[in-house]
C-alpha cells in the first residue's frame, strides 16, 4: 500500500464540498492579510483543493498558498460548518504531492539538507549534542543504558535555543528523572510530513522507531512543540504499533514540582505567555504554563488573543523556511500586543521566530522558553 492511500480522499473532498463561502475564516487566518499573492485564507486554499480533486491543474501561486498556511488551526474554531479546515489543508498538501504538484523547491531543498545533516537547521550533526552543559557531561546518560525514559531535544533546542535544551536537561536530573539522551539525535520528521513529502516522513520516522525501539524507550520527553506534534500524532498515523508515551517538558516539571522533587524560590518577574498553536489549539494546554508561572513568582500579563484565540507566531509548518519576512510580519503582530518585555512559550520555534523578529525589528522584546524561567527559579539554580 502506498503511503499517499492513507489519505481519506472522499473525506477531503466532502470537507472541501461543504465550505459556503461565508469568509468567516478570514480574519482567523494569520496569512490572509500579511502574505501576498492570491489564494492566501482558508476559504481559498480549500477551494484550490477541491477543484484539484475534480482534476484541475492548480496554478503555481494556488500550490504556494496551501504551503504557505501555518496550520496553526486558528480558522478551526471560526467555521460554521465545523469543517476540520487546518487538518483538510494539511493533506491537501499530501494530495497535491501525490499528484506531482507539491512540494515548492525550497522544501525539496531543505528535506536533502536534512537528511545529509539530520537535522533541519542545516548544522553539522556531530555538533547536535554542543548544548549539553560542561558540569553534566559526565553524568549524563545515553542510550545504552538503563531506563526507558527519553530526553528529545529536537533541532530547534540542539542548535538555535541551546537554553532551552540545557534547562531541561538540568531540571530533570536535579528531580533525580532517570532520563538519557540519544548520541546521534535525527530530526523527528516533521519538516517532510508537514510538506506532504509521506515517503520520506515515513523514512525517517521508520528509523527512529527503530532507533526507540532498540533503545527500550517507553516515555519521550520533549521541550519542542513540533516533535511533540510529530511523535503523539504525526507518527502513529504513518507507522503500526506506535504507541509511546509523550510527554512536553511541563507536563513533566508540573509533576515533579506537586511531587516536591524540585524546589521553586520564586522571583518577583513580570512576563507575557504566548500559547504556542500546537501546544494550544492542537493539545490543549493552557494551564500548566500558567501554574508554572504563578510557581516561579511571575506576575502573568496574557496577550488579548489567548488561549484558543492565541495569535500564531508565523513559523509552522515549515513556513519560516519558505519566506522569512512574512513569518516576522506575523510574529510582529504578537509582540505589539505583548505588555512585558519577556514572552513566554512552550515552544522553540515561537521563542526564536519571535527574538528574530524582534532583534531585526528593534522591538525590545525577548522570548524564553518555560523550561528556562523554570530553571532560573530553581532553589538549587
Amino acid at each position: 500500500m502506498s503511503v499517499f492511500d492513507l489519505i481519506d480522499t472522499p473525506a477531503l473532498l466532502e470537507s472541501t464540498n461543504q465550505c459556503i463561502q461565508c469568509e468567516a475564516c478570514l480574519e482567523a487566518c494569520c496569512t490572509s492579510d500579511t502574505a501576498d499573492g492570491p489564494s492566501m485564507n482558508p476559504m481559498d486554499r480549500l477551494t484550490v483543493i477541491n477543484r484539484t480533486l475534480k482534476g484541475y491543474a492548480p496554478l503555481p501561486d494556488e500550490v504556494k498558498a496551501l504551503y504557505y498556511c501555518t496550520e496553526c488551526g486558528r480558522c478551526d474554531g471560526t467555521c460554521p460548518q465545523e469543517i476540520p479546515i487546518s487538518q483538510t489543508i494539511a493533506d491537501g498538501k499530501v494530495m497535491m504531492v501525490s499528484k506531482g504538484f507539491g512540494p515548492l523547491e525550497k522544501h525539496e531543498n531543505m528535506i536533502k539538507g536534512l537528511f545529509k545533516n539530520r537535522n533541519a537547521v542545516g548544522k553539522p550533526a556531530e555538533e547536535r549534542l554542543d548544548w549539553i552543559p560542561d558540569h553534566l557531561k559526565q553524568k549524563v546518560k545515553f542510550e545504552e543504558a538503563e531506563g526507558d525514559t527519553l530526553l528529545y531535544v529536537g533541532c530547534l533546542s540542539s542548535y538555535m535555543d541551546k537554553a532551552t535544551a540545557a534547562a531541561s536537561l538540568e531540571i530533570l536530573m536535579a528531580a533525580g528523572e532517570d532520563v538519557k539522551l540519544l548520541r546521534d539525535e535525527y530530526c523527528c520528521g516533521i519538516y517532510p510530513y508537514n510538506a506532504g513529502k509521506w515517503e520520506e516522513a515515513k523514512a525517517i520516522f521508520t528509523d527512529m522507531a527503530e532507533t526507540f525501539k532498540q533503545a527500550g524507550i517507553k516515555r519521550i520527553i520533549v521541550p519542542c512543540a513540533g516533535c511533540h506534534r510529530a511523535f503523539s500524532h504525526y507518527y502513529p498515523r504513518l507507522l503500526e504499533d506506535f504507541d509511546i508515551k509523550v510527554l512536553h517538558i511541563a507536563e513533566v516539571i508540573k509533576e515533579l514540582l506537586d511531587a516536591g522533587r524540585i524546589a521553586l524560590s520564586p522571583s518577583t518577574q513580570s512576563v507575557t505567555i504566548h500559547d504556542a498553536c500546537k501546544m494550544g489549539r492542537k493539545y490543549g494546554l493552557y494551564d500548566i504554563p500558567r501554574e508554572l508561572l504563578k510557581a516561579c513568582g511571575a506576575t502573568l500579563s496574557e496577550l488579548p488573543e489567548n488561549r484558543d484565540e492565541a495569535l500564531c507566531c508565523g513559523s509552522g509548518s515549515g513556513v519560516r523556511s519558505l519566506d522569512a519576512p512574512l513569518s516576522m510580519k506575523i510574529a510582529g503582530k504578537v509582540l505589539s500586543t505583548a505588555t512585558e518585555e519577556t514572552l513566554v512559550s512552550t515552544c522553540p520555534f515561537c521563542i526564536f521566530n519571535m527574538n528574530y523578529t524582534s532583534r531585526k525589528t528593534e522591538a525590545g522584546k525577548k522570548a524564553v522558553h518555560i523550561a528556562t524561567l523554570v530553571r532560573s527559579s530553581m532553589a538549587n539554580a
